[in-house]
């Protein structure tokens, strides 16, 4: 019989990952439903009161809801604020 992982040791081998992120990889962090921080992107494609777009080295980010600002725009950091209610990757090959 082969031997398969369970959740368990597969969730012991992602916690010994180190925390670090990659450099240069894209960082999205979600603050509830308000706000969104999305640092290393490649700029915003979209940008209406109910949808941002925001290229990313892997696709696009695809952030849906209402009343939606771009409190923050750097280089190097995104902050998205409104009722946020839904965050979709699309992927580009």
């Amino acid at each position: 019989m082969k031997y398969r992982k369970g959740i368990f040791d597969r969730l012991d081998h992602v916690a010994s990952w180190s925390e670090a992120p990659l450099p240069g990889r894209t960082i999205l962090e979600v603050f509830g439903d308000r706000r969104i921080l999305i640092e290393h992107h490649s700029g915003v494609t979209e940008y209406t009161g109910t949808q941002i777009r925001v290229k990313v080295s892997y696709g696009y980010l695809c952030i849906s809801g209402s009343g939606l600002n771009l409190s923050k725009m750097s280089a190097e950091q995104l902050v998205i604020t409104g009722s946020i209610s839904a965050v979709t990757l699309i992927r580009e090959r």
